[in-house]
């Protein structure tokens, strides 16, 4: 059953992202997954429901991040930011491009994200976020969605390293003065 929710969200996720939310329908979602609109609908039931779920798995990650962020080692929680944003990059991609998710943003995503972003702002300055240390999580997070608009594919090792050592660097140069 697992798989086939999986199949579902993996399915609505490339139909959303080459037709738009408003422009797939259930029908068109099924008809690409082999199923009938009832084996959907027992998993899901509305494509409202659907989209809940595609937000809800990057959400869920980030929220592991955060919670075990405090205390991890800068270069560690760097990267890991940059491996949770690569992770996300479809959802973020549906989420920002397509007007027709804005609600789903707004009332879900948005909030939480906000949480998750002062969360990991404050680890990453052990203690109370800096602006140093919000200037690093938008290198490794904003850097991270940036790269892969511009490349189509998640950071390579040495664009990853790249990316942390610039986050490293708006962060080192706080902790001098």
């Amino acid at each position: 059953m697992a798989d086939t929710q999986q199949r579902i969200l993996d399915v609505a996720l490339e139909l959303f992202g080459e037709h738009g939310y408003a422009g797939t329908s259930i029908a068109d979602i099924t008809k690409r997954l082999g199923i009938s609109k009832a084996a959907l609908y027992y998993h899901f039931t509305a494509k409202d429901e659907i989209l809940s779920a595609l937000v809800a798995e990057p959400m869920d990650a980030f929220q592991t991040l955060a919670s075990t962020a405090s205390g991890r080692p800068l270069p560690e929680l760097l990267g890991a930011i940059v491996d949770h944003t690569a992770s996300l990059y479809a959802v973020s991609r549906l989420l920002g491009d397509d007007p027709s998710t804005a609600r789903a943003m707004r009332e879900r995503a948005l909030p939480q994200s906000r949480e998750l972003n002062d969360t990991l702002t404050s680890a990453l300055a052990g203690g109370s976020p800096t602006p140093r240390a919000h200037a690093a999580f938008a290198a490794v997070k904003n850097g991270t969605l940036a790269l892969m608009t511009a490349t189509g594919r998640p950071p390579n090792p040495s664009e990853r390293a790249d990316l942390v050592a610039a986050a490293e660097a708006a962060l080192a140069i706080s902790r001098t003065r």
